[in-house]
């Protein structure tokens, strides 16, 4: 059994909108809250909000969108970029701002040093038309200030500079820009290998970097995970090798190869690829994402992985495993736990096609001070989709306290489509967007097919978890969208 090419596609359409990096992200805070405080990194520095961009006390969301030409269904006009501020009632659609021909990565980081959080991306030269002779997509910089994002700026480097991760590798404080180059192709004589680049912050205002160093990755393509898995204040580099040969070919085009490099003072050093994270599934390698799981300083994977159910193949019903940072590197500290729609306490049975933990992230949903994690699962249902949230605690997640939310959740505008294909999912990173000091969750359903009904969903973070009672919907209309592109 082979899936179809459209549920394939709308099955990727739905893991795409979760974003590249996932972060651990804390709403504003003042000086006498009793609140417990939020974990804190090596050099005992509290963690700071990357989510907010003109620095106003609420997170701002972003996320790029596919759009289609009004008059010829079916034609594409080319990838924008769709930022909503966030407010002390939740996203303000009046404020939004959309930037045409960018597309993702979307990147996170303060770039240039000056407290604001910066926004790196991709640019189509010609969005939605043939490329001209020559012209390649660029990586740029959108600096944050009091207004918000600015106008963007290409980054100074090589060209064709592809953005995979943001990272400090050099332990500077200064956030990096990695580009992962392009990898051995044994059987594509068209394709040429090219070194990867890193390039080092802090970047100017006209987007250059400090320096660009070249750097060869071992690999034949794919994607990075980026985080400080030793806690040693230099982020480390994961590479998943994601293209594979069909099952049923030959001769494969090329070997796989994943690679590991620990961050350092003089920039990543190869290193032991670590073992048992899960991450091979039926469709391929899948990429693990980083996030702060239990609070203790250290980066920790989320891996999504297959859980078979009775007879069925694929799609699977789906598991997520946790892979503990510690001080000895990745799975070397608190044992590697894995979670799925079997583990009690959490909500729902595995069935075939739920794909549970397709993606997921952190963030201090209920306010505690603790990570809370945040699951997917684009399938459920005949993939009408849902949300799980397992709350956090000391000695991690809590799954005997998780709760969903779904289409047909009381509370949730809308309702779902009955024949499926929602798709209903959150976004990441988690994002306080009213100020209230606890993660909220942006959800998509980008396979929506009514037209009249939301396009995005404001979940709440509340000391309760999720507040349902206070869903609020976003209509595509204001934003001269339609929730069918979303992507």
């Amino acid at each position: 059994m082979r899936r179809s090419p459209r549920s394939r596609r709308i099955l990727r359409t739905a893991l795409a909108l979760t974003g590249v990096a996932v972060l651990t992200l804390a709403g504003c805070q003042g000086e006498d809250d009793e609140r417990p405080s939020t974990p804190r990194d090596r050099k005992g520095h509290g963690a700071r909000s990357l989510g907010d961009f003109d620095k106003d006390g609420y997170d701002d969301f972003a996320s790029t969108v596919v759009a289609e030409d009004p008059k010829l269904a079916g034609t594409p006009e080319g990838s924008r970029l769709v930022v909503v501020p966030g407010s002390r009632s939740g996203l303000d659609t009046a404020r939004h701002r959309v930037f045409a021909g960018l597309q993702g990565p979307l990147l996170r980081a303060d770039l240039d040093g000056d407290g604001y959080t910066d926004l790196a991306a991709m640019r189509d030269p010609n969005p939605g038309g043939v490329p001209e002779p020559g012209s390649a997509r660029e990586a740029v910089i959108l600096h944050g200030g009091r207004h918000g994002l600015g106008d963007p700026v290409p980054v100074r480097a090589e060209d064709d500079f592809n953005l995979a991760v943001v990272a400090d590798v050099d332990g500077d404080d200064h956030p990096d820009l990695i580009d992962r180059g392009v990898g051995r192709v044994s059987h594509d004589p068209g394709v040429r290998p090219r070194p990867g680049r890193i390039a080092y912050g802090p970047f100017g205002r006209d987007g250059a970097p400090a320096r660009e160093v070249r750097q060869e990755w071992n690999t034949v393509g794919g994607a990075m995970t980026a985080g400080d898995f030793d806690g040693d204040d230099h982020d480390d580099l994961l590479f998943t090798t994601t293209q594979t040969p069909e099952p049923d070919e030959d001769v494969p085009e090329f070997t796989p190869v994943d690679t590991f490099f620990r961050g350092g003072p003089e920039g990543p050093v190869p290193a032991e690829y670590p073992t048992g994270l899960e991450n091979q599934v039926t469709d391929g390698p899948t990429v693990p994402t980083a996030g702060d799981v239990d609070g203790d300083g250290h980066t920790d994977l989320l891996v999504s992985g297959d859980r078979h159910v009775d007879y069925d193949r694929f799609p699977t019903a789906g598991q997520l495993t946790v892979v503990y940072g510690a001080k000895d590197g990745i799975g070397a500290g608190r044992e590697t736990i894995t979670l799925d729609q079997e583990t009690p306490g959490i909500p729902g049975d595995s069935q075939h096609g739920d794909h549970f933990g397709a993606a997921a992230g952190t963030g201090d949903v209920t306010g505690d001070g603790h990570p809370d994690l945040v699951v997917n699962s684009p399938g459920e249902d005949k993939q009408s989709g849902r949300v799980t949230l397992i709350p956090g605690t000391p000695e991690g997640p809590d799954p005997a306290s998780a709760s969903v939310v779904d289409l047909d959740t009381p509370g949730v505008p809308g309702e779902r489509y009955p024949s499926g294909r929602d798709n209903f999912a959150a976004t990441f990173p988690l994002l306080d967007v009213d100020g209230d000091r606890h993660a909220d969750v942006v959800a998509l359903a980008v396979g929506y097919y009514v037209k009249s009904t939301p396009g995005l969903w404001l979940i709440p973070g509340s000391d309760a978890g999720f507040d349902t009672e206070a869903i609020r919907s976003v209509k595509p209309g204001p934003l001269g969208l339609d929730p069918r592109h979303w992507n």
